[in-house]
């Protein structure tokens, strides 16, 4: 733009019209004003080159006249406006097809490859919830029988101990475990009648060294810890041997019961066990009070079964193993619990479940993974799904990453009928999942799978079709289409169909 001044012939070339202008926000004065004085620079410029090169303030264009003058050929002063194009999605697939999705970036476990372009698959929890990009730790897996969820839990398990992490296994109901947690180095309790493997649910587990406040954990606070987890496996199961909720009287019979085993057990300096409760039981049932007599005879009666029933020798005095906190991998293998009642599968379920749990969830234990293998069978019994839910919540007080596996969404029905409290508590358990995979589903589970997880048309029309190995994830509002690699070292550990290739 032309510049009133000394030298006519002098044009200033870095006088920018302001954005607004440039825009069309300015009134139609101030257009004109514009239009004005670009066509007077130019006329400058044009006219400082017809009286020759010594009288111009700038050097000479070196470069040709920009071809012959004609509309819309970019010769002179223009201003471009860059719009965008209108596609479809499929359109904009079809002329861009080098055009990447977006990535988690190259820190953590390598698991794959992203079929979207992506280049290398990698994921660490404990990374992305430092990014903010996951605000839970906890994953949830789907699949059908075979389409390669528990390959996929099993090598992100073994590479996270590989890079320094470490693995529980609450209940390894098939025994598929075993071999993977063997070959890590690690610790396997197999738990069942007749194995002479003994349980105590009531040790109290690992100190931490600090309380939830980050402050040093005094005596008080662990015995008050202990205590509690304590009240709450006797209350579990005794819900699960009577099938229903327990009265007030039988809460106050089961506290009172406890405190006396727990002085008993002190004074002959011991962990109480719960032979010690039913002696405490046994007292209580002389009370003079009536209510209290008789809740005591329902408790001890109970709770029989655990030291003469079906379930004797296995949770009915100090425990035979020790949970090696320090170990790269510990898991329970109660495969042997095949064929055995409904009660003793979910009390077995309840104990391992709790006595890992109170060896695991501390803060000084390092970061681990917790696997919960056939989840359908943990989110029946209310016990272990409400175990569940208050380990998702705690879950990064702990440095836990929790891993829940189960063959499709619609599993989660059988917490409970619908509006139950059950089914509640199983629908938080997929809502706090911020981490999500789902495998290849058959066309039965599709519309529950796409309602509960929002799933656009595409995604939902490609979990139909998924060939095996290969898994949607969903990580809050992205999604990626990863084929997990397995290297030659596991593949023989994942091996599901061994046992069919030895019957056949």
């Amino acid at each position: 733009m032309k510049k009133a001044g000394r030298n006519q012939n002098q044009v200033e070339l870095f006088d920018f019209v302001p954005e607004t202008m440039e825009r069309g926000r300015a009134k139609k004065s101030h257009r004109r004003q514009v239009r004005r004085a670009r066509a007077q620079a130019l006329a400058a410029v044009r006219a400082g080159q017809n009286r020759g090169e010594d009288e111009l303030a700038f050097p000479p264009r070196s470069f040709g006249p920009g071809g012959e003058r004609r509309a819309k050929s970019l010769h002179g002063l223009k201003t471009l406006k860059i719009t965008g194009v209108d596609t479809t999605a499929h359109a904009a697939a079809t002329g861009y097809p080098f055009v990447a999705g977006p990535s988690l970036g190259a820190e953590g476990i390598y698991l794959g490859r992203d079929l979207h372009g992506g280049g290398a698959f990698c994921f660490d929890p404990w990374s992305l919830y430092r990014q903010g990009v996951i605000s839970g730790m906890s994953a949830m897996f789907f699949g059908q029988v075979g389409t390669g969820k528990s390959s996929l839990a099993k090598s992100f398990a073994i590479r996270s101990v590989l890079a320094g992490r470490k693995l529980s296994v609450a209940s390894d109901k098939k025994g598929e475990w075993t071999i993977v947690v063997r070959a890590l180095g690690g610790s396997v309790i197999q738990i069942g009648p007749g194995m002479g493997t003994r349980l105590n649910p009531l040790d109290p587990g690992t100190r931490p060294g600090l309380d939830t406040d980050g402050k040093p954990l005094m005596d008080q606070g662990w015995a008050m810890m202990v205590r509690t987890r304590r009240m709450a496996i006797l209350v579990t199961l005794a819900k699960i041997l009577t099938g229903r909720d327990l009265e007030p009287a039988e809460h106050y019979v089961l506290s009172a019961a406890l405190d006396r085993a727990e002085g008993a057990a002190e004074s002959q300096h011991r962990v109480v066990v719960i032979p010690d409760v039913l002696v405490g039981l046994d007292q209580m049932r002389k009370e003079e009070d009536q209510y209290a007599s008789e809740a005591a005879s329902v408790m001890w009666m109970t709770l029989q079964r655990i030291v003469s029933g079906d379930l004797a020798g296995m949770f009915d005095g100090p425990s035979t193993v020790d949970f090696d906190r320090d170990a790269p991998a510990v898991s329970i293998d109660t495969s042997s619990l095949n064929g055995a009642s409904p009660e003793a599968a979910r009390v077995v379920n309840a104990c391992a479940g709790a006595w890992t749990e109170a060896m695991v969830t501390t803060s000084d234990g390092g970061q681990r993974l917790v696997i919960y293998e056939e989840g359908w069978d943990n989110i029946s019994s209310e016990a272990d799904l409400r175990r569940m839910v208050e380990a998702w919540k705690l879950a990064r007080a702990y440095g836990i990453f929790n891993i829940l596996i189960m063959h499709k969404v619609s599993d989660l029905d059988m917490a409970g009928d619908q509006g139950s409290k059950m089914a509640a508590m199983a629908k938080s358990l997929l809502a706090d999942a911020d981490v999500k995979v789902i495998y290849r589903q058959d066309a039965s589970a599709l519309r529950i799978t796409t309602d509960e997880m929002e799933l656009s048309d595409r995604e939902r029309a490609l979990i139909k079709t998924l060939p095996k190995g290969t898994g949607l994830w969903r990580l809050g509002n992205s999604s990626f289409e990863v084929k997990n690699d397995l290297t030659r070292a596991e593949i023989p550990l994942f091996d599901t169909d061994a046992r069919m290739d030895m019957i056949a």
